[in-house]
């Protein structure tokens, strides 16, 4: 074995995806929160991951941008983190999460509302998809 030379995973995870059941104080009812985050921790700022959510037909495509300066200049170490809600999802549902380069990740889950089951997950995979808060 060669010296000083790292062997790089073949197929990285840079992103890491909860979707979970929630109960949501405001509005009294239980939805299902999507987290989607980056692996790397920033040290200096924590940076806002800009993904673009489309919902249709049972599908939901999580496009990611890039990445946004915070608002505040106040220095804070964490991963770059988007994450949204939605009310009324029970059932089927595919999960793509898209880069910019094109590279996409799908997932097929089932939605209740008392969990959320990870149905089958691509072979060579960016996003690592978790069902609990704890995991993630």
């Amino acid at each position: 074995m060669k010296k000083g030379k790292r062997i790089k995973p073949k197929f990285p995870i840079e992103y890491r995806l909860l979707i979970t059941p929630k109960y949501n104080e405001r509005t009294k009812e239980t939805v299902t929160l999507v987290a989607l985050r980056t692996v790397n921790e920033f040290s200096n700022f924590r940076y806002e991951l800009v993904v673009e959510p489309e919902f249709a037909n049972n599908t939901l495509r999580l496009n990611i941008h890039g990445l946004r300066a915070p608002q505040l200049t106040l220095p804070e170490s964490g991963p770059a983190l988007f994450q949204t809600e939605y009310s009324d999802l029970i059932g089927a549902y595919t999960i793509i999460v898209s880069k910019l380069d094109q590279e996409e990740n799908a997932f097929s889950i089932k939605i209740s509302n008392e969990k959320v089951t990870v149905e089958k997950s691509p072979n060579k995979k960016f996003v690592e998809i978790v069902t609990k808060v704890e995991e993630w």
